[in-house]
């Protein structure tokens, strides 16, 4: 997972900016303390000199006595560097030699071509004792002309070297959050401990075990039930249904016979809808079934006219890691729910739609509302809230829960027109 907002790639932004404002704070500070100790050696190293050119001695004096080649200048030289970056290294230089007892009225930065090559020369504007203005010049470490540049490239070098540890560091502490995300979307608690993790994923990992395994009991302790009542109901039903088929064909008994028989058929069909429930969460996703073939057998067995009910779907669809009885299942399902609550005709699509699988169901009828349509993907939940139709309200339920085994989805939509409702159901072919 390397999404803009996932862990690592914040843990590495913070990283990497808060090494970086460190970095460009401390070589600020190393700038500052240099520049200053410099321009105080310097001011202590050539203040006798420029002393001099303050009480107006001749330039072969002053010569004899600095501590290197020196210059001078009846106004300020022309060829001055104005660059930003110098002020304050300025303001120190002058500073150093006022602590050092020589007022400087100015300081520049200009070149001057020395055995041909063209070296910086720190001039500083000095007031002598007749009152006027001299400037004197030397070659000096006291201002740097480079230092934005080297500022950059070890800004540079420091932060590539920040990114390297940030990204160990980030992918460090991600690693074991991102094998607890993939065992989870997995489903898989059958392995041992996070490596490298941490004592809190390790506490959210023994959690989710936990709860894991708790719904896994909830889950078979409720199919359990289910099924054992399912069972234990079909039971007398049967027993009901036969004794009713065994009634004596008379005129006043055979209108009850038929109801009994109906009613009975009716309540076997709710119980097989429990037992489907059960079983759309049991049975294994481990054969190849042609999709195609299946509609068509479904649709057949529904014994509806051809105009009331058509079948899109290629010569072949094989699909691999599904289950053929749930298949059957849903696009039952799918077809029941177009004819109780919509009006045909009812058309029938299977297809391949970029690597996907799709199932859609048609109809004329009114389609569900917007806002109720994730309510009628849960277990019991009905659309008819008359109870004018039998049923648990558990077919898109089952259609539902087949999905999201299968890592696909439900939806809801209408056609280009209008007038036909669609229920879609998607999953990936791999």
């Amino acid at each position: 997972m390397r999404r803009a907002g996932s862990l690592f790639v914040r843990l590495l932004l913070a990283q990497v900016l808060l090494t970086v404002l460190l970095t460009a704070t401390l070589v600020l500070l190393f700038d500052i303390e240099r520049n200053r100790t410099v321009a105080q050696l310097v001011a202590a190293r050539w203040k006798p000199a420029l002393q001099q050119v303050i009480e107006g001695a001749p330039l072969d004096v002053v010569g004899a006595s600095a501590p290197g080649t020196i210059y001078t200048s009846p106004g300020r030289p022309g060829r001055a560097f104005e660059l930003a970056s110098l002020t304050p290294r300025v303001a120190m230089v002058r500073e150093a030699f006022a602590n050092e007892g020589v007022p400087v009225d100015d300081v520049v930065l200009a070149p001057e071509t020395v055995s041909g090559q063209s070296v910086p020369v720190l001039w500083l504007a000095l007031t002598s004792n007749d009152g006027a203005t001299r400037w004197a010049g030397f070659e000096s470490g006291a201002i740097d002309p480079h230092f934005r540049e080297r500022l950059v490239l070890a800004l540079l070098l420091l932060s590539g070297i920040a990114v390297a540890a940030s990204a160990l560091v980030a992918r460090w502490l991600a690693r074991p959050l991102e094998a607890l995300r993939a065992r989870i979307a997995a489903d898989d608690a059958s392995g041992g401990p996070l490596p490298h993790a941490s004592a809190e994923v390790q506490a959210i990992d023994e959690a989710w075990r936990a709860l894991r395994q708790s719904l896994e009991q909830q889950e078979g302790e409720r199919a359990l039930l289910l099924a054992g009542v399912s069972h234990d109901l079909r039971s007398p039903l049967a027993r009901i249904h036969m004794a009713a088929e065994l009634l004596p064909d008379g005129k006043d008994i055979a209108p009850r016979r038929e109801t009994i028989l109906r009613n009975a058929q009716t309540a076997d069909r709710l119980v097989g809808s429990f037992l489907d429930h059960v079983r759309s969460g049991e049975l294994p996703l481990n054969e190849t079934v042609d999709v195609a073939m299946v509609a068509r057998i479904v649709a057949a067995h529904h014994q509806s006219a051809t105009s009331e009910l058509t079948v899109e779907a290629p010569a072949s669809l094989p699909v691999r890691h599904v289950n053929g009885v749930l298949i059957e299942r849903v696009i039952g399902n799918l077809l029941d729910n177009a004819f109780t609550h919509g009006r045909p005709p009812v058309r029938l699509t299977v297809a391949a739609v970029d690597h996907h699988v799709r199932i859609e169901v048609e109809d004329c009828g009114p389609g569900i509302a917007p806002e109720d349509q994730p309510a009628m993907l849960q277990a019991f939940a009905r659309g008819d809230a008359s109870r004018g139709n039998p049923g648990l309200g558990l077919g898109l339920a089952i259609v539902q829960r087949v999905a999201s085994r299968l890592g696909g989805s439900v939806a809801f939509s209408r056609s280009a027109e209008g007038a036909r409702a669609i229920v879609r159901l998607e999953w990936p072919m791999s």
